[in-house]
C-alpha cells in the first residue's frame, strides 16, 4: 500500500472521512481541503479532516497503538 494517494484517486473514491499525517509538519487542512475537485469530496463537504501524529502511525512501534485508538475514537464520533 502506498504512503501517498493521488488526488484523481481520493475524488474517484469520495472518502467520509480523510486522515492526514506530514512528516515534521502539521497538517494543514484548509490546503488538503482546496486541492482541485476536492469540494465535491464527501470528507470535505462534512469537514471530516483529521490529523494523526506522525509518530503515531508512521514509525514502528509501541506508538501505533495509540494512533489506532486516535483513528478509532475519531471513527466513533463520526459513526454517530
Amino acid at each position: 500500500m502506498e504512503r501517498v494517494v493521488e488526488p484523481e484517486e481520493v475524488c474517484r473514491r469520495n472518502p467520509e472521512i480523510i486522515f492526514a499525517s506530514w512528516c515534521g509538519r502539521a497538517v494543514r487542512v484548509g490546503e488538503i481541503a482546496s486541492r482541485p475537485g476536492w469540494k465535491e469530496v464527501a470528507a470535505v463537504q462534512k469537514k471530516r479532516i483529521y490529523e494523526i501524529e506522525s509518530s503515531e502511525i508512521l514509525q514502528p512501534g509501541f506508538r501505533l497503538v495509540e494512533g489506532y485508538e486516535r483513528i478509532k475514537e475519531r471513527l466513533k464520533c463520526c459513526d454517530k
